[in-house]
């Protein structure tokens, strides 16, 4: 190896890693030494929020004009609009299926 600190990496049988590998007072963060100190800056989905959360003339936030346009279009008739608001506020329906043969194991495809 060329840099001499480095250790030699203890692997198993069947390659994972050995418990303990790489795990050492030389290898950990240095109290107060933050790996990334400027965060996620400018991520999508900061700014995002941040437009959400301005605000127009009349107080209302534009995320708050968002969800009453989309009740609009709800209440007119848009099927969209309304999976939109029912997934955000009951949450999503979870989706069962019954498996009915159980003697047989589930064929995924068949050449014959």
């Amino acid at each position: 190896m060329s840099n001499s600190k480095q250790k030699a990496v203890n692997r198993g049988a069947n390659g994972q890693f050995t418990k303990g590998n790489g795990i050492g007072k030389d290898t950990r963060f240095k109290k107060g030494d933050v790996p990334n100190p400027n965060g996620r800056r400018g991520a999508l989905a900061d700014i995002i929020n941040k437009v959400f959360e301005e605000e127009d003339v009349d107080g209302k936030t534009n995320k708050e004009r968002m969800i009453r346009k989309v009740y609009r279009m709800a209440m007119n008739g848009s099927l969209g609009a309304v999976s939109y608001l029912s997934d955000r506020s009951e949450g999503k329906a979870k989706e069962f299926r019954e498996v009915t043969n159980k003697s047989e194991p589930i064929k995924i495809m068949s050449f014959d």
